[in-house]
Order: structure tokens, then sequence, then C-alpha cells
């Protein structure tokens, strides 16, 4: 008789669950253009952030798992944040399985305009249910995990109030600009738009929030491998 020890089913979920990460990943970059640039390695990391939120509503099948993190990619990394896409997502009078066909049959186009038009990158790295978080609480999540080096400076309590105030009195109004910004501030350094060489050059006033926005992602993945 063949017997299966406790240690050889936990690879084998390992096994099994890297390839699924694997295949979402290729047919993710195959899909939608804005994905394939990414390098496999970090659009996998990603998936797993995207995964954990999607089990964090009791998600478990495949195809589920796979159809949360495929909206993610289609209409926005956040989009479950939105009214009443996440009423439908935790709505216990659904099928926990059957939620995600409930949002195709029941949410009219605008819903799906509203949530895409919001769309904030930082949705990639929230791996839990933020709805009920405020703004700073669901920055510090996804800081955390999108530089996990830096989890210790997030422990300072004043830190992260510190950066948001300093983002909004340079015009980082938005949730996904203020996210960046103190991105930057974690791995640069607290007064690196004073400090950093680069800095003068790229927070000026002749560009626009979201330019000086988009660069400073691109500086971060060009220093750090780091993509916000």
């Amino acid at each position: 008789m063949l017997t299966i020890q406790p240690h050889q089913l936990s690879l084998l979920d390992q096994h099994q669950e890297q390839r699924f990460r694997t295949t979402l990943c290729r047919h993710i970059q195959q899909t939608y253009p804005a994905y394939a640039r990414l390098s496999p390695i970090t659009l996998t990391r990603l998936i797993g952030f995207g995964l954990a939120r999607a089990r964090c509503y009791g998600l478990t099948w495949q195809a589920s798992l796979g159809s949360f993190v495929y909206l993610m990619a289609a209409v926005a990394p956040d989009f479950d944040r939105h009214p009443a896409i996440h009423a439908l997502l935790v709505n216990t009078a659904l099928p926990v399985e059957g939620r995600l066909a409930a949002l195709t049959e029941r949410l009219p186009p605008g819903v799906w305009t509203e949530a895409s038009r919001a769309a904030g990158t930082i949705g990639w790295f929230l791996s839990q249910d933020s709805f009920g978080l405020d703004r700073p609480a669901r920055i510090a999540l996804a800081l955390a995990n999108a530089l996990p080096d830096s989890a210790a400076l997030l422990e300072e309590e004043a830190l992260l109030p510190r950066a948001l105030k300093r983002a909004e009195t340079r015009g980082f109004l938005s949730e996904d600009a203020q996210f960046v910004f103190a991105a930057c501030g974690l791995h640069y350094g607290e007064q690196f738009e004073h400090q950093a060489p680069w800095a003068k050059g790229l927070l000026t006033p002749a560009l626009t929030v979201e330019a000086q926005t988009a660069l400073l992602r691109v500086r971060l993945a060009l220093d750090a491998g780091i993509w916000l």
C-alpha cells in the first residue's frame, strides 16, 4: 500500500501552487501588454499578493483565484475596493465560489469603468482586503510588501505620516503618487527630495506630478529593481 507522508503532500501543494502562478504569469503577459515588460519573477511575486487577497475573500478554487487575478490585470489591481464590487465579494448570501460570477452577471458596465478609472498599481501589493482601511494604513500595508527590507523603518510610528505630509505638500495627492513618494523615502532616505543628487531635476514644477511619479517609479526600477 502506497503511503504519502504529510511533508510529501506539502511539497506537492507547493509545486502545484508554483505551477499555477507560472501559468497565470504567462497568460497575463500574453494577454495584457502593460505587463509584458515585467520580468516573470516580478510579476509572479505580484500575483502571489493577488492570490493572497483573493483567498482572504474565501476563494479556494483555482478557477476563482485565477479569475480574481485576471480582473486585477484587466480592470484594476485594486478593483475589489469599488464599493459595489466589494459588496458582492463579501456577500454571505452568495456561495463563495459563485461571487465572481455574480460580479459579471449583476454589475452594470459603469461600475467596471469607475473601478478602472480609479486604478492604482498600489493594488498589486495589497495582500489582504483593504476596503475598510484608511489611506495611510493601506499605503503602509503595500509598502511592507513592496519593500520588505524596509519593514523595520515602517515600525517608526511617525515616519509614514511625515512622508505623506511631504508628498502632499509637493502636490502628490493621489494614493498611488503618495505610495511611490513614500517608497522612495524608505529606499533613498527620509529627506531624499532634498538630498538625492538627481531629485532637483526630477521633482521640479516644470514637470506634472504625474510625470514626476512616473519618473520616480523608473528611478526605483533602475536603481533597485523595485517595480511599483
